[in-house]
């Protein structure tokens, strides 16, 4: 198959933006000293890390301090708690604007993000890249999207906007990224997927026979079936790789942005987590 190279480098990220991946919650810490007993954490009572409205917010339990939580979503009116992720300490990395402007139930979203000291290796989030852990079925399921903040201090750069049916991700240096969900529930980047569906409608008006096209990779075409099948000389497929990168060019450059939505933040709650580590219980020492 041809690959457009550039093509691939583009859109290397936003091609692989969304992915689903389980990630196993460290295991319970034990004293392997002989006469050493282990020592239990102290758990604080919960307290309100970021709160939507005067019924709805976001709580840090479980936890001796404020990176060693869980986080959990609630909604008095409606009884809900609904646990949002195991671990607080990437939440609480995250120190850009938070805006939950939701007002469902189903729209669910939490930051992670690496520390500015964190090990490259780091097997939540690699160091690259940060993510958005996004819900639209109220917690049933949650998929991973990722944006370009590669560590805390980073993503001071960030905006984050939760809506009923769309989230936005956004950086002072970058245009605003738009997520919605398709028919199946998944998340998507919706400039992304205009792109990809100009594309293909432009490559199948130069004449390109469908069964070439690569679905599964929107921007990539079987060169040797041209040959092989349509009896493409190579001066063809070279005249095609060139026609299909001045249309990607267009396409990538065009004026379709994503802007976020004019949101009156007075009229919500938070707009970045908190934790107070004033009331925090300190932890006893191994007895042995």
């Amino acid at each position: 198959m041809k690959k457009l190279n550039l093509l691939a480098g583009a859109l290397v990220f936003s091609l692989t933006s969304l992915n689903g991946c389980a990630v196993t919650p460290p295991p319970v810490q034990t004293s392997t000293q002989p006469g050493k007993v282990a020592v239990q954490p102290i758990h604080n009572p919960p307290q309100v890390i970021y709160r939507i409205d005067k019924n709805r917010y976001l709580t840090l339990e479980d936890y001796s301090n404020c990176d060693d939580g869980s986080i959990y979503y609630h909604n008095d009116n409606k009884k809900i708690k609904t646990k949002l992720w195991f671990l607080s300490r990437g939440t609480m990395n995250y120190k850009g604007k938070f805006i939950w402007a939701a007002k469902n139930d189903d729209m669910l979203a939490i930051p992670l993000v690496s520390g500015d000291n964190d090990a490259c290796g780091d097997s939540l989030r690699g160091c690259a890249y940060s993510i958005l852990s996004a819900s639209n079925d109220g917690g049933k399921k949650f998929s991973d999207i990722k944006f370009h903040a590669s560590n805390s201090s980073n993503s001071k750069d960030y905006t984050i906007i939760i809506t009923d049916d769309a989230i936005y991700i956004k950086s002072v240096y970058y245009d605003a990224e738009k997520y919605q969900t398709n028919s199946a529930g998944e998340f998507y980047n919706v400039r992304q997927a205009w792109i990809q569906d100009e594309f293909y409608k432009g490559m199948l008006k130069f004449g390109v026979p469908e069964d070439v096209l690569d679905k599964t990779n929107p921007m990539g075409y079987y060169d040797r079936a041209l040959i092989n099948k349509y009896h493409y000389t190579e001066a063809q497929v070279d005249e095609l790789g060139v026609k299909s990168l001045a249309l990607f060019h267009t396409l990538n450059n065009s004026s379709f942005t994503e802007k976020l939505p004019d949101i009156q933040t007075s009229n919500l709650g938070s707009s970045k987590f908190s934790c107070n580590t004033t009331s925090l219980s300190s932890q006893p020492k191994n007895q042995g």
